[in-house]
C-alpha cells in the first residue's frame, strides 16, 4: 500500500478539493480530503493528474517502432516523459515491415507488466491518398481493400486497436464498416475526400480524424470538404498535433471552440528523433531532419511528425492560447482514454487503474507512476 499527501488533484476532468491519494496493488483504492499520516509520500503541492495518454507515436528517444525492439523501446523510455500509456504507431512502409511490427507489439503486449502501458497498435498507412499523403512513401501507399487489410495484419489483427485511413480509396467504405464492427477505432487521415464521401465514412463507423487539419484539404467557403464535415459533426472525435509547427495556435484554438473540450484530443505524432535534440534520423526508411523545433523530410524540407510529447504540447496550449489548465490535462489524460475505449485509464477515481504523474506548478514532471510503481523520477 502506497499513499500520497499535499497534492493538488486533477482527476481527469477537474481540479477536485482532495489532497491524499492510496493506491494498492496497480489500482487507487482511496482518496482523501485530508491526509495527516506520516506514512504517507509528501508531494509539497504538486500536481497529481492522470498520466498522459499518447494515441498516436511512431518513435522517440531515437528509435522508430517499425525498428526491430522499437515498441519496447518505447515502454522503457515514455515514463520519462510522463506518458502512461500509448498506441505505437506504423508509418506507411511494406506489408511485410508492418506485419513484423504488429507481432513486436503483441509479443511486448503479452508481457507489458512494467514502463508504459500499451493500448494496441495504430495503423497510420498505407491506406492513405497521394495528394494529401504528408510524409507517407508514394511507392509504399495501397488501397484500403479487405484483402490487403488483411495481407498486412495476418494473424495479429486483435491487436490492432486503431486504423487511419482514407475512406473515399477503393475498399474503404467496406473496411470502415468491417472494422467499426470489430470495435476497431476508425479515423479517417491523409484524405482527398469530399463532404458526401466523409458522411458516407461516419454512417459506415468512422469515428475520429487523425491530425485535424494535416493531411486533408484546407476549408472553402464554397466546397464542401471533409475538414468541414470534421469541424461540425458531433459523432467526430478531433486528434490534433499541439506542436505549433503543424498548425497554428488559431487552427487550434478553432479546433477546440469547434468540438469543445469533449471531442477533442491531443497527440504527439513523436518521430524516432524526439527528445534528441537537432541532427539526421529516419521515419520508416525515409531520411529526416531536425531542425529549429520541428521534423522535416530530407528531399525537401517538408514537415514530418513532431518532436514533442503530450506533456510538452499542453505547456505548449497554455503558452500560446487561452485554454485552461484544466482543459488542456483533460484532452491528455480523460480524453484520449474515451477515444479509444478504455476507461480503466485516464481519471483518478477509486478503482481505476493508477497511472499518474506528479508535475510541478510550472508542469514539469516531477515523477511517473504505472501500474502504482514508480516508474521515473526526477529527483
Amino acid at each position: 500500500m502506497s499513499i500520497i499527501k499535499n497534492i493538488r488533484l486533477f482527476n481527469g476532468e477537474v481540479f477536485v478539493p482532495l489532497d491524499a491519494i492510496r493506491f494498492e496493488n496497480g489500482r487507487i483504492q482511496e482518496l482523501y480530503t485530508h491526509y495527516d499520516g506520516q506514512d504517507a509520500i509528501d508531494a509539497h503541492g504538486a500536481i497529481l493528474a492522470p498520466g498522459f495518454i499518447d494515441l498516436h507515436i511512431h518513435g522517440s528517444f531515437g528509435m522508430d517502432v517499425l525498428a526491430p525492439g522499437g515498441t519496447a523501446h518505447l515502454v522503457n523510455n515514455l515514463p520519462r516523459v510522463g506518458t502512461t500509456a500509448f498506441c505505437p504507431t506504423n508509418a506507411t512502409d511494406s506489408f511485410e515491415k508492418i506485419h513484423h511490427f504488429l507481432g513486436e507489439v503483441r509479443a511486448e503486449m503479452a508481457h507489458n507488466d512494467h514502463g508504459t502501458r500499451i493500448l494496441g497498435a495504430h495503423i497510420e498507412g498505407p491506406f492513405f491518398n497521394i495528394d494529401n499523403r504528408g510524409a507517407h512513401a508514394i511507392p509504399m501507399l495501397q488501397d484500403p481493400t479487405m484483402e490487403n487489410y488483411k495481407a498486412m495484419a495476418g494473424e495479429y489483427e486483435d491487436v490492432i486497436a486503431r486504423v487511419s485511413l482514407a475512406p473515399e480509396k477503393k475498399g474503404g467504405m467496406e473496411l470502415v464498416r468491417y472494422l467499426a464492427g470489430k470495435g476497431v477505432v476508425v479515423s479517417a487521415a491523409h484524405t482527398d475526400a469530399d463532404a458526401q464521401q466523409m458522411e458516407e465514412a461516419i454512417a459506415n463507423g468512422l469515428t475520429m480524424v487523425t491530425h485535424t487539419f494535416n493531411g486533408m484539404y484546407a476549408f472553402h467557403r464554397r466546397k464542401e470538404g471533409a475538414i468541414g464535415v470534421t469541424l461540425t459533426d458531433d459523432r467526430i472525435t478531433c486528434e490534433f498535433i499541439p506542436d505549433l509547427q503543424h498548425i497554428n495556435k488559431y487552427a487550434a484554438m478553432l479546433i477546440m471552440k469547434a468540438k469543445g473540450f469533449e471531442k477533442t484530443f491531443i497527440c504527439s505524432d513523436a518521430l524516432e528523433p524526439a527528445h534528441m535534440g537537432e541532427g539526421r534520423f529516419q521515419m520508416a526508411g525515409q531520411e529526416i531532419y531536425v531542425k529549429d523545433g520541428a521534423a522535416h523530410m530530407a528531399e525537401d524540407g517538408r514537415l514530418a511528425g513532431s518532436i514533442i510529447s503530450p506533456l510538452m504540447g499542453v505547456r505548449n496550449l497554455l503558452r500560446a492560447t487561452d485554454v485552461t489548465l484544466a482543459h488542456a490535462l483533460k484532452m491528455g489524460t480523460s480524453n484520449p482514454a474515451k477515444a479509444i475505449g478504455d476507461d480503466s485509464i485516464g481519471l483518478i477515481q477509486v478503482g481505476k487503474r493508477a497511472d499518474f504523474v506528479l508535475l510541478s506548478e510550472d508542469l514539469q514532471l516531477q515523477k511517473t507512476y504505472i501500474r502504482g510503481k514508480l516508474e521515473y523520477s526526477a529527483e
